[in-house]
């Protein structure tokens, strides 16, 4: 699937404000990281992202990438792409 800019800075964003409010909720005590809540949460959102994302980019993006902070390269055929914005994400995920 095939999906647009808006459309994958919209994913990112929710998983980005999910990250923040359950590092929150962990920090305030009423979220348990080892509990099913937890788990429920973030399987569901795994969930999702892998119906639009079979290649699992955007857990790269997101996670190795540190959401294009560290600005690792890409080589798509013999091309390097520095992916440090949401557009080179996406050029990376629709090649």
């Amino acid at each position: 699937m095939k999906l647009n800019e808006e459309q994958l800075k919209t994913i990112i964003d929710a998983h980005e404000k999910l990250g923040i409010a359950t590092d929150q909720a962990i920090e305030a005590g009423c979220l348990d990281p080892n509990g099913p809540l937890f788990d429920a949460i973030w399987r569901g959102i795994s969930s999702v992202i892998d119906v639009v994302d079979n290649d699992s980019w955007i857990s790269w993006y997101v996670y190795d990438n540190l959401m294009g902070k560290k600005g690792l390269t890409v080589t798509i055929d013999s091309k390097k792409i520095k992916v440090k914005t949401v557009k080179a994400l996406l050029k990376i995920m629709n090649s």
